[in-house]
């Protein structure tokens, strides 16, 4: 066994695991709130309020998520100087060509991958997309009135529409795409244990494989105290920043907040 996570990675998975599976199970019932299934979700949580409210809390976690990883991604690319590994880059695009050759028969071996293959990358973009768009949405959503002192109010059913969309499609990612490519054609369970089989990682990483043999793993570069200083100011820009929205979100006349929707 290959060490291939840390703790940090696996606290996060875990994390957005529980998120979005508790989201995708108190959403879904409220786009399709004529279903039979769905009436029924909604008695087990006890009515449609609990279940809201259940849907609301797992949305601020998620996006406390999104910042938080807005935040890791300042310190270890730029403080830490470590490289952008899940980017893609132009020899992903020739790995896609490579790959798509190889399941038609015209090539006799599949693309030798590093730390993270193009069908990781790409996984990786749309769930910060879709994490992104699913809570700029639910906000709108949540705060209508706030909003609509804003912008037109088409914007607000837009933002309705664009929240049911990439909730269906972010699903039917995780169960087709996710699913194939870590569990139906390999197990891999390195994203809980944090280690994968040494045959498993020389088939799917074989690069990155042999840079570890050789010793040539990349290590964080040492904490600048001006940088470090620099983040620290940065970071409380941010959370000051999402602190001050949400009071702005909040701070909706009263004669407008007692309307019912």
């Amino acid at each position: 066994m290959i060490r291939r996570f840390e703790r940090r990675h696996i606290i996060g998975h875990l994390v957005m695991l529980i998120t979005f599976t508790g989201l995708v199970i108190t959403g879904f019932p409220q786009k399709f709130p004529s279903a039979s299934w769905a009436k029924g979700v909604v008695l087990i949580f006890g009515g449609v309020s609990r279940m809201r409210f259940v849907h609301h809390l797992l949305g601020t976690i998620m996006a406390l998520q999104l910042v938080y990883h807005a935040l890791e991604l300042i310190w270890f690319l730029w403080l830490r100087k470590l490289p952008p590994v899940l980017l893609p880059t132009l020899q992903d695009a020739k790995d896609f060509v490579q790959h798509i050759r190889y399941n038609l028969g015209l090539v006799t071996h599949e693309p030798q991958y590093g730390r993270y293959s193009w069908p990781e990358k790409l996984e990786y973009l749309a769930l910060v997309w879709g994490t992104f768009l699913m809570v700029a949405t639910g906000i709108i959503m949540l705060y209508p009135v706030r909003f609509a002192q804003l912008v037109p109010g088409q914007f607000i059913l837009a933002a309705k529409a664009a929240h049911g969309g990439e909730a269906t499609l972010a699903a039917l990612a995780i169960i087709t795409w996710h699913s194939y490519f870590v569990h139906w054609k390999h197990w891999n369970t390195s994203m809980f244990t944090g280690k994968l089989p040494k045959e498993l990682y020389i088939e799917e990483h074989p690069k990155e494989f042999a840079e570890l043999m050789a010793g040539m793993r990349p290590e964080p570069a040492p904490i600048d105290t001006k940088k470090f200083l620099i983040f620290i100011g940065i970071a409380t820009v941010i959370v000051l920043a999402a602190i001050g929205f949400v009071v702005w979100l909040r701070a909706v006349p009263v004669a407008i907040e007692t309307v019912r929707y």
